[in-house]
Order: structure tokens, then sequence, then C-alpha cells
């Protein structure tokens, strides 16, 4: 404020002596040009110069603001534009993700020209036109980015194949992602894709290979990955031309989950053995199995081993009667002791079976035993018995 007032009376001051000068002397200015004259006081003069000069100023600034305005004008319309762009992009990829092909077709080819729109942005817009049910023209779209040297061509085909997976045209497919390089082949959406090829085509080893990069990945739920890790094994275990050696590595390489108490996989792979006469590899798959569970499916291959086969799983059997007399061990000593020629052994084998697990599956192969041995008499009460139980 003090500030203020002392620039206040400096200015009155001035002010003052300037009104004092022109009062006592106003001076005098003649301009002539040819036979014009114009004469004047200085300080007219010099107030005149001061008034053009900020009228020329004014002048340059509306000159300039007016030769500025298309150019200002050409900025506010293309940013309207990049926005009304955006908006469709973001209206596209949202249907996309909702599963709406037909908008999201019509919005991602709609927001910009085709050669303006962006990669992603033009690989969404053909899958969505694939999905739309318009495969002609989505192949037509690729044909067109393939043409594009700027673009990743690696892209171009993951989504190429896709479209041939989508379509069940497996051979088109393997031949579009035959066509990636090792390094594109590695990357989580090729295998993917690989994986969903191969499970079509029933090429179980090679979604056997797949599972664990598909599962670090997350590219498939565990539900869908859990049916697919099943159908494979099971599928490469049931293979015509594998030998006994390979079967017994495909089921060490199987996953714990899969050879879990009651797991089909084991049953498989006992049929496997079975059907090729392998006694010895299958007696060496029952002893291991026997040291972790004792099922039904081991118990009944027991009943197919020869002779001296079967005699090596009695030690097991005695461990699993001591431990659980319910496992139903007692059944697999009695059909041992049968293969041995021991009717007496084999019949205690069958009573202690009966009177630890009175079930109707145990009474009637008692029974059965009992006839094989000619023992009617008896084979007809403990029928009688199995009636008994089915009627409780």
């Amino acid at each position: 404020m003090a500030r203020f007032s002392v620039y206040l009376v400096l200015l009155l001051v001035s002010g003052a002596a300037l009104v004092n000068g022109v009062a006592s002397d106003a001076g005098y200015v003649l301009v002539a040009w040819g036979s014009w004259q114009v004469e004047t006081s200085v300080w007219l003069a010099l107030g005149t110069l001061c008034i053009s000069m900020g009228l020329v100023w004014l002048l340059q600034r509306a000159l300039s603001s007016t030769l500025h305005m298309p150019a200002a004008l050409t900025r506010w319309l293309g940013g309207r534009f990049e926005r009304g762009a955006q908006q469709y992009a973001e209206k596209g990829l949202v249907a996309f993700f909702e599963g709406r092909w037909e908008v999201a077709e019509k919005s991602l080819r709609k927001s910009l020209a085709a050669d303006q729109r962006g990669l992603l942005q033009s690989l969404f817009a053909v899958l969505a036109t694939h999905r739309h049910g318009q495969r002609q023209r989505a192949l037509a779209l690729l044909d067109q980015l393939e043409g594009d040297s700027k673009l990743p061509q690696h892209l171009v085909s993951i989504v190429r194949a896709e479209c041939h997976i989508e379509a069940n045209e497996w051979s088109l497919a393997a031949r579009s992602l035959d066509a990636l390089s090792p390094a594109a082949t590695a990357t989580p959406r090729a295998q993917k894709l690989r994986a969903e090829l191969a499970y079509a085509r029933g090429d179980w080893l090679t979604v056997i290979e797949l599972l664990p990069a598909l599962r670090a990945a997350y590219l498939l739920s565990e539900g869908v990955l859990t049916v697919w890790e099943q159908a494979a094994w099971a599928g490469a275990m049931t293979q015509d031309d594998l030998s006994a050696s390979a079967l017994w590595s495909l089921w060490k390489r199987a996953p714990e989950t899969q050879k879990s108490l009651g797991s089909g996989l084991w049953s498989t792979l006992i049929d496997r053995l079975r059907l090729q006469s392998e006694w010895g590899a299958l007696t060496k798959a029952l002893q291991g199995r026997f040291d972790q569970y004792c099922e039904p499916a081991s118990l009944a291959a027991i009943a197919v081993l020869p002779r001296d086969h079967a005699k090596k799983l009695k030690k097991p059997m005695k461990r699993w009667v001591s431990e659980d007399p319910q496992s139903g061990g007692y059944a697999a000593l009695a059909m041992i002791a049968q293969h041995d020629n021991d009717p007496g052994e084999s019949e205690a084998m069958w009573r202690k079976a009966c009177e630890c697990e009175p079930s109707v599956e145990a009474v009637q192969r008692w029974a059965k035993w009992c006839r094989e041995q000619g023992n009617q008499d008896q084979a007809a009460v403990l029928e009688a018995d199995a009636i008994a139980l089915l009627q409780q």
C-alpha cells in the first residue's frame, strides 16, 4: 500500500510537470511532402503517433487471429473425429468381449478406414467378422493384412489359424501354424491353438506335451484343462501300436492326479497289458500299485495272472489284510491259493473274505469256487445267502 502511494505521488508530480511544460511551451512540428504540409504541436504529434501505433498493433492481432482460424478449426475437427473413432473402437471391443459379433464387426470396421486402423483393432475386426458367420470376408481381410509389410505377420498367421480351427478346417489350421517361426510358435496363444488342433485330431501326445504350458499361461479354465488331461492320457494309453514298455513309460509320466485311487487310467493300463499277455509287466505294475492302493481293478487282475506271476503278489496281499481286513485282500489270497492248487487254504481265505466283507459279490465268487471244486451243496447254500443279501 505504501509503495502504491509513492508511485501515485510520483505519477501526479510527473503529470503536473508535463502539463506545466505543455502550457509554457507547446513546441512546433512541420511535416511537408510534395504540396502537402502538416503543422502541429510536439505534444499532439507524440499523442497521434502513440495512438497510431496502438491501432496498428490491434489491426495486426485481428489479422493474425483471422489467418490462424482455419488451422484451429482443423485441429478441433480432427480431435472430434479422433474421439469419435476411439468411441467406436471401444464400443467394438466391448461388444467383442461380450460375444456380440455383429455389433463388434460394425463398430471396429466403422471407426477408421482400413489403412488407418491399428493392428490389434484390425485383428479383432477379423475375428468378429468370422464369428459373425462372414468367413470369406474375414479371410479377405486377412489377405489384405498379409499384404501390409509393416504389420507383424506372425500375428496374422495366428488369427488365420484360429479362424480355420473355428471352422473345423484342421489341415488349413495346421498349415498356418506350421508357417510360424520357432519364437512365434512358443507364444502362449500359438500353443493354445496347437493344443486345440491336436485335441481335435486325436494327437494325444502333443496335447500332453502342451498341457503344462497352457496351465501356466491361464489361457484355459482349470475345468477344461482337467477334461483335456484326462482324455489325452486315456487316449495315449489306448493307442494300438504301444508296446508294454511304452505303456509303462506313459504310466510313469502321468501326473499324480491321473494315478489316484480308483483311477480310470490304471484300469486302462491293466486291460492293455492283459490283452497283450504281458504278464511280467502286469505283475510288476501290480506290485508297485499295491504299495499305495488296494482297489477292485487290481484285485480282479490277480485272477487272470498265470500261477508263477500270481504267487509274487501273495506278500503284498498279506500285508493289506493285516492292515485292512475289508480291503478285499482275502479274496485275492483265495485266488492265489487256487493257483497253487491248495483248496484248503483257498476255502479258508474265501470264508474270511465273506466274514470280513459279507457282500453279494464275495459270496457269489465263493459259491462259484465251490462248484468248481464239486461241492454243489455248499454252493447252493451260498447262492441262497447271496439272494438273501440282495433282498435286504
